[in-house]
């Protein structure tokens, strides 16, 4: 096996690895103050399995498993089959690459994962969490009103995005990612979000 095959290895194991941690702190029955403290030690502890040039590479694997536990702790309205594919896309800019991949085909809420990669801000029709990449910053109101109609969870991590109007927006803090959460434009969209959720983040716009 190459070196470049074993990172990709490494890296995958890293996200599934976080996954799991995360999974049993939101699923416990923590004190709430300490379940912030663990949830930032955990995620630390994510970060510091990278040597320090792979610290981009850490940081995505992070985020990419606070995806995954956003689509278990929010609830989509009208859901006519709740067998059908819960579709994850990713719009603009990936940063995310292979990380992604150990998500596809992974069960959230009895449906089965799917990621997909939409051209443009125009081509989003059957997304459920739609990521937005950089490069999409300048369409974040076409976006943001298609969210609204299609019940589509928005996330991202360009800066401000939750004050933007973005529902979920990762924020870095120190060597910790954690996350903004805009109840105000979820509710809007149809959305619930899971009081296990709005205890971890950060902030909450309401």
């Amino acid at each position: 096996m190459t070196a470049a095959k074993r990172m990709l290895t490494f890296g995958k194991c890293r996200v599934f690895v976080c996954i799991l941690q995360l999974n049993y702190l939101l699923r416990g029955r923590l004190v709430r103050d300490h379940l912030k403290y663990f949830i930032s030690t955990i995620l630390c502890l994510c970060l510091g399995l990278a040597p320090a040039h792979g610290s981009i590479r850490s940081e995505y694997e992070v985020k990419a498993a606070f995806l995954y536990n956003f689509t278990r702790f929010v609830s989509w309205p009208q859901v006519v089959d709740s067998s059908a594919p819960l579709v994850v896309c990713v719009v603009g800019d990936d940063p995310f690459g292979e990380l992604l991949d150990p998500l596809h085909g992974r069960k959230s809420q009895g449906r089965e994962l799917q990621i997909r990669y939409p051209e443009n801000a125009y081509s989003l029709t059957g997304c459920d969490v739609l990521y937005i990449g950089q490069s999409e910053s300048r369409n974040l109101a076409t976006i943001f009103n298609l969210a609204q109609q299609h019940g589509m969870l928005t996330v991202s991590d360009l800066q401000g995005f939750a004050r933007k109007g973005g529902m979920f927006g990762y924020v870095k803090q120190g060597n910790v990612i954690r996350f903004e959460i805009n109840l105000k434009a979820a509710t809007e969209a149809g959305l619930t979000i899971n009081s296990r959720l709005l205890e971890l983040a950060v902030r909450v716009l309401r």
